[in-house]
């Protein structure tokens, strides 16, 4: 086997090492994120008072995350759930129907309005987030958790202290 001059293998050694790079930085711009593609909204909400705050009345159709804080001044946990705002309702409808007898968070109560999906769990101090798909309609949040002030977890829903919050998808 004849052997090539060092000048020659080192050259092969480069081109291969050039042509690695190159593709490796092509398939870094295919796969990056441009600035001409458009991204989804990000909606900071948080619950203090047994209130939702920080949303918009009004957003655009399409996916959208939430980012969803409990900044609670005691310890217990919240959720947000999202739902259909039925039509002919009002938000009052809403918050008298957790005040039913026997209406204890979530279960019948909650199951009764059509569900596009929820951040539960949320603890005081803590952040989560999802991402949700919305077509244009009315919607609302609320919370069916049953934590109390003092602590317990036997209070009345959430929604029947009134935390609930209305918005229109464009």
């Amino acid at each position: 086997m004849e052997s090539l001059p060092v000048s020659v293998r080192g050259r092969g050694r480069l081109f291969t090492i050039g042509a690695l790079i190159a593709t490796l930085m092509l398939l870094g711009s295919a796969c990056s994120n441009s600035s001409n593609t458009p991204s989804s909204p990000i909606y900071n909400v948080f619950a203090q008072k047994f209130r939702f705050h920080g949303m918009p009345g009004t957003i655009p159709s399409g996916n959208l995350q939430i980012n969803f804080s409990n900044k609670e001044s005691f310890p217990i946990t919240h959720e947000m759930i999202l739902k259909a705002m039925p039509e002919g309702k009002t938000a009052q409808d809403i918050i008298d129907s957790a005040k039913v007898p026997g209406c204890e968070g979530g279960a019948e109560c909650e199951a009764q309005y059509l569900a596009f999906g929820e951040i539960a769990g949320v603890d005081t101090g803590a952040t989560l987030s999802n991402v949700f798909d919305l077509s244009p309609g009315k919607y609302f949040f609320a919370c069916w958790e049953t934590g109390t002030v003092s602590g317990g977890t036997n209070g009345p829903p959430h929604l029947a202290k009134g935390m609930f919050f209305q918005f229109t998808v464009s």
